[in-house]
């Protein structure tokens, strides 16, 4: 997984992407932000910056660092699609969809999940982006 320290173009080098402008500047949006993105908000903030890509390139390049593990794709909804730099190896949400809040979910819980569901079913659970969607207890909408 990428360090903080690491720039854009090594990431990319380090993926075996090529470091294109284009991806460079999505990578810098993302880290940027805490927060989950959607395509209109990455192409928001690159503007914001004075980079300026079309719809499609932005999707392309959010695939792209998807296809290598960079970024992290979640469907809120359907049509609703958010996008986050993955910045660790595990990293689990939980989702509420009824105000859309995402809180983070502790990787330990998730694991002794994965380890109860091998020891039951015999199944081994790749999980190293989980969401989970629900109504949050305290949820004010």
């Amino acid at each position: 997984m990428p360090t903080a320290k690491e720039t854009s173009t090594d990431v990319l080098r380090g993926s075996g992407l090529r470091a294109t402008p284009a991806r460079r500047a999505v990578i810098e949006v993302l880290k940027a932000t805490d927060n989950h993105m959607t395509v209109s908000e990455v192409i928001e903030a690159l503007e914001s910056v004075g980079s300026k890509f079309d719809q499609s390139t932005v999707y392309r390049v959010l695939s792209d660092l998807g296809g290598v593990g960079l970024v992290a794709e979640s469907r809120i909804s359907p049509g609703d699609t958010i996008f986050e730099w993955i910045s660790q190896s595990n990293h689990h949400h939980l989702q509420c969809t009824s105000c859309g809040r995402t809180l983070p979910l502790d990787d330990q819980l998730v694991q002794e999940f994965i380890a109860n569901v091998h020891e039951r079913h015999g199944f081994h659970v790749n999980a190293t982006h989980l969401v989970i969607s629900g109504i949050e207890h305290d949820c004010s909408v």
